[in-house]
């Protein structure tokens, strides 16, 4: 094909620089769409406010030119679409086959049950927040739950946070909820990250692990505890858990620690609690200082995601009933059916005082 005119030259350079710059950029983001060669601001925004488009508020979102209300733009391709995941409810988008790694949302007034996980438009306190934090105070009076209270619609920190999750969620002071992952190298672990991606825009939890950079911290955790700190801590040094310093014998827990206690340093013999997770075949997402999960060593640490899919499933809490036997889901795996499978995946009965 000949192209005529300087005008039409450029036009086709400018084309195909675009197309490889969105190549390339597809082929390393985990999931990091709104940014860099990925980033379309008419997907989301319109030129000008045109009156019967009000915000959620019913004044005009003239700030943000957003096309609709923060939720239903989001849905508009995260519920049912082909062009990205699906977040709200059964797996009906794209990658409907996956075990999506977060679960899935509730919606208020609209779909599943505000008990069983992050429900979007909820008025709620967050559970577990100190000083209370509920989305109004983001939002806006009448304003509930929204995405972008969790993910920033542009990326997070020149791109190194992992599926644009905000490093100022909830209470968390700027950057203090940030959680990278190895977002130049898809498929190479970078032990310095928190999270490891083995497959870019996949998001079954196969394709991605947990690393733990700093063995007394988890970056997952911490973002988190933006809304529910008071269920987060580490052992010896906050209240909220319990317990004393490392290599010291334990006082009871009042809440799970989410860092700074590794699976291999409780009990011992048959009973470890290592011993007993790594005799699973379907074990639940854990963090590993050394990169190694497929054979679980001493070093491996549960945090919040551990426990709860992020978005939420069919189960109060979103707690992953996984009895370690059947076939995963995105509620545990088939052959569990309550939260002792849970306990179990580290806990022999033992230890179990239900």
């Amino acid at each position: 094909m000949r192209v005529g005119s300087r005008f039409q030259r450029s036009l086709l350079a400018v084309s195909l620089l675009g197309w490889l710059m969105f190549q390339r950029g597809a082929s390393v983001r985990a999931g990091d769409y709104h940014v860099g060669a990925t980033l379309d601001c008419a997907e989301c925004h319109k030129m000008h406010f045109k009156p019967g488009l009000e915000g959620p508020t019913g004044k005009p979102e003239v700030g943000r030119l957003l096309k609709r209300d923060v939720n239903e733009l989001c849905l508009s391709c995260h519920d049912g679409s082909q062009r990205a995941v699906d977040v709200l409810g059964r797996n009906q988008g794209h990658g409907a086959s996956a075990v999506r790694q977060a679960g899935f949302l509730n919606h208020l007034g609209r779909s599943g049950n505000p008990a069983t996980g992050h429900t979007l438009g909820a008025l709620d306190i967050a559970p577990g927040s100190n000083p209370p934090w509920r989305a109004e105070d983001e939002n806006g009076s009448g304003v509930g739950l929204n995405c972008i209270n969790c993910h920033a619609p542009h990326a997070e920190q020149a791109e190194r946070a992992y599926r644009n999750l905000r490093g100022d969620a909830g209470n968390n002071a700027p950057g203090a909820g940030l959680v990278t992952y190895n977002h130049e190298r898809i498929g190479v672990n970078d032990l310095s990250r928190d999270v490891f991606v083995r497959r870019s825009l996949e998001y079954d939890e196969a394709q991605v692990d947990f690393n733990e950079p700093d063995r007394t911290d988890s970056g997952m955790a911490r973002f988190c505890a933006g809304c529910h700190n008071v269920f987060h801590g580490q052992p010896g040094s906050d209240a909220n858990i319990g317990g004393v310093a490392r290599g010291k014998s334990f006082a009871q827990f009042v809440r799970h620690p989410t860092a700074g206690v590794d699976i291999g340093g409780a009990g011992g013999g048959a009973r470890s609690g290592l011993t007993t997770f790594a005799s699973k075949t379907n074990r639940v997402k854990v963090m590993s200082e050394l990169g190694v999960w497929s054979t679980p060593g001493a070093d491996v640490t549960p945090t919040c995601i551990s426990c709860h899919k992020a978005h939420g499933n069919d189960n109060p809490f979103g707690l992953i009933f996984r009895s370690g036997r059947g076939t995963p889901t995105e509620n545990g795996d088939t052959e569990g059916r309550a939260v002792e499978d849970l306990c179990r995946q580290c806990h022999d009965d033992s230890w179990i005082t239900f």
